[in-house]
């Protein structure tokens, strides 16, 4: 609970700069472990065992960059290339950067449906990846796969097709994978 009263003096970019650094930090550590989707490879949140630093030194990071909005999803790996989304000029938008922290695209969508708390925004929704592709989601209602190069391979529009988003709080809910299909679960009041 300190950790979150201290974050809140952050800028949301800043938190979600941390949280990227603290990944690549823990990835490499671990050069070969991927983490395909949030909670990691195997959805307990934890990294295997490995030599890993114990206390935080913004001095000793390998590379930082800014990103272009108040992007809160938490971000994935696969093969050494980094993959989250945020907003990019009010666009939802999924980023990929190089294991040195070198931008190597964004790929755009729709209009980003901001997040209600000050700290969120349409972006909280992790990416996941199977190794084939990378699929996303949004609270604008994008759902969509991308191939590794940032090209669209197909998207959908879930508040389209069932209905805007009614409840309370923001949509963080992310991606979940099968071995044949990718699955959204989307909450909302009234008839689904």
């Amino acid at each position: 609970m300190k950790w979150f009263t201290k974050a809140r003096a952050f800028k949301a970019g800043q938190i979600i700069g941390f949280i990227l650094l603290s990944t690549v930090v823990v990835a490499i550590a671990e050069p070969q472990q991927n983490w395909p989707h949030w909670r990691g490879p195997l959805d307990n949140g934890c990294a295997d065992g490995g030599t890993y630093p114990v206390k935080w030194d913004v001095e000793k990071v390998r590379w930082k960059t800014s990103l272009p909005g108040k992007g809160c999803s938490t971000p994935i790996i696969w093969d050494q290339r980094i993959y989250l989304t945020a907003p990019v000029n009010g666009l939802d938008a999924v980023l990929a950067f190089d294991w040195s922290g070198k931008s190597l695209w964004e790929t755009k969508f729709g209009r980003e449906n901001a997040g209600r708390h000050r700290n969120g925004s349409g972006s909280n929704a992790s990416p996941a990846t199977d190794g084939k592709a990378v699929f996303v989601y949004f609270k604008s209602g994008t759902f969509a796969a991308l191939d590794f190069d940032g090209k669209v391979r197909w998207q959908t529009n879930l508040v389209d097709r069932f209905g805007p988003d009614t409840l309370y709080w923001d949509h963080g809910t992310s991606p979940v994978l099968t071995e044949k299909y990718v699955v959204m679960a989307r909450m909302h009041h009234g008839e689904s």
